[in-house]
């Protein structure tokens, strides 16, 4: 397997699931099959157009492991760094993703123009709602553990088990290669 790099995508599989980091870690994106992703994606490219967009981090992790992000947009001015999701349905794995981006800033030293560490913005368009976000020493702490877990998953001969509630895989793109 090619060297890690844990991304904010992979953080957020590893919320939500363990055996779906292991699939998409090793070659498994289902994501161009579903039509939640391409909505996602064309809410993604039509709000907050005049924004600062896509910009790309990559940081050195704990134990020298790759971590990368794509963060959907950011106002310099006000030291806001926003994700836009389609739904608040995952949340908790919105919020860690975004709280994964806030630590690769924190770890490349990039800080607002007062001296003080961006803050957190989910932006969720089409319900007209936003939760602010931010990071924490005990959230810190928890991402290193995440990352750590994900390389372990990752490096897995075979992936962890099918969740056995199976509320959330209906909606999942990797649901029918689970339980197809």
């Amino acid at each position: 397997m090619h060297k890690l790099c844990v991304t904010g995508t992979l953080v957020n599989y590893y919320v939500l699931c363990r055996r779906r980091v292991w699939l998409a870690v090793h070659g498994l994106w289902m994501e161009h099959e579903s039509e939640l992703v391409a909505l996602g994606r064309l809410l993604d490219e039509t709000s907050y157009t005049d924004e600062l967009r896509h910009v790309n981090v990559e940081a050195e992790g704990p134990e020298g492991l790759r971590l990368a992000g794509r963060i959907d947009w950011a106002e310099l001015r006000d030291g806001v760094l926003h994700e836009t999701k389609h739904s608040p349905r995952a949340l908790e794995a919105h919020r860690w993703q975004l709280r994964f981006y806030l630590w690769l800033l924190k770890l490349l030293g990039v800080t607002r123009t007062d001296g003080q560490p961006f803050r957190g913005q989910l932006n969720f368009p089409r319900q007209r709602r936003t939760e602010n976000i931010i990071l924490e020493p005990e959230h810190e702490t928890r991402l290193n553990e995440i990352v750590q877990a994900i390389y372990q998953t990752a490096t897995q001969a075979l992936p962890p088990p099918r969740l056995v509630n199976r509320r959330f895989c209906k909606k999942c793109a990797y649901e029918e290669l689970c339980f197809g």
